[in-house]
């Protein structure tokens, strides 16, 4: 009996096998990459806290995901309706929030959208970038501020 996975090779992750029910679809694309839509949400215990976001149309590409709130206590975002609409809930607490992460050469230097955190109905298998109206958050906010 065949398993039903496919396959791919990603150039950060290596080997991935994964089957349809566990592909997420953007309601609509990333930024910059408008012909990605299906992706997979990897956890890895030896990446912890960080999480993959990997395009399976395109297997190089992959973003760095966190969960925002270890690092930022007071991130509490509003979600305009209209996107909760298309995500199909009436409140963001049915939605998992997460934030895109850039990582340079210094990680110490590391960074989160917090402007435009990915916003996913695990129920339904769909996400998208929520685009927030509140200018006060970062686009690049430190991961880790200096201490100074």
């Amino acid at each position: 009996m065949a398993d039903n996975k496919t396959e791919i090779v990603s150039p950060k992750l290596g080997k991935i096998r994964y089957s349809e029910d566990e592909l997420i679809t953007l309601t609509s694309p990333l930024l910059g990459f408008a012909e990605l839509n299906d992706y997979l949400i990897i956890s890895n215990s030896d990446y912890f806290p960080f999480l993959w976001l990997q395009a399976v149309e395109d297997p190089s590409v992959c973003f760095i995901l966190i969960e925002p709130e270890p690092f930022f206590k007071d991130y509490k975002p509003k979600v305009n309706k209209r996107e909760l609409k298309v995500m199909g809930v009436s409140s963001l607490s049915e939605l998992k929030l997460f934030c895109i992460v850039v990582i340079p050469d210094n990680p110490q230097k590391a960074t989160a959208n917090l402007r435009a955190p990915v916003i996913v109905n695990f129920e339904r298998k769909i996400a998208k970038q929520a685009v927030l109206e509140d200018e006060t958050w970062d686009i690049r906010a430190p991961l880790f501020p200096d201490k100074g």
